[in-house]
């Protein structure tokens, strides 16, 4: 499984921190049920790729994506952080679980698509 490790700083903005390049989604903020399951990220051309949250432990649901990108994700106080970026279908339930302990992983956010140019994209916004 090839992985990106990194780690960003974090912003506070409108008395929420936030991620440099992700956020929640606005249309959401009025749906506490709805809110919790999408978060979108900024990509290195400005696109922006929602995604699906899963929490730790749906590892095997998330192993079983196969087009698409995978963030992991960490959380340091109420910050979120990418930890990781890689293009689905490359890990197993087993290897997910592994990397999620490594590296602090408490949700993984799925952006499903057909193109790898949204994973290299995501990639490299992230990583910097």
């Amino acid at each position: 499984m090839q992985r990106y490790a990194f780690s960003i700083c974090a912003l506070r903005r409108a008395g929420r921190e936030i991620s440099p390049r992700g956020q929640e989604l606005e249309s959401l903020a009025g749906s506490d049920g709805l809110r919790a399951h999408f978060y979108s990220w900024r990509g290195t051309t400005g696109r922006r790729y929602v995604c699906s949250v899963f929490q730790c432990g749906e590892e095997g649901f998330v192993s079983d994506v196969e087009r698409g990108a995978i963030i992991g994700v960490a959380r340091q106080g109420g910050v979120l952080r990418p930890v990781c970026v890689f293009a689905a279908g490359e890990g197993s339930r087993s290897a997910l679980r592994d990397l999620a302990r490594e590296l602090g992983v408490v949700e993984w956010h799925v952006h499903f698509c057909a193109e790898m140019e949204a994973v290299r994209d995501l990639a490299g916004s992230l990583l910097n």
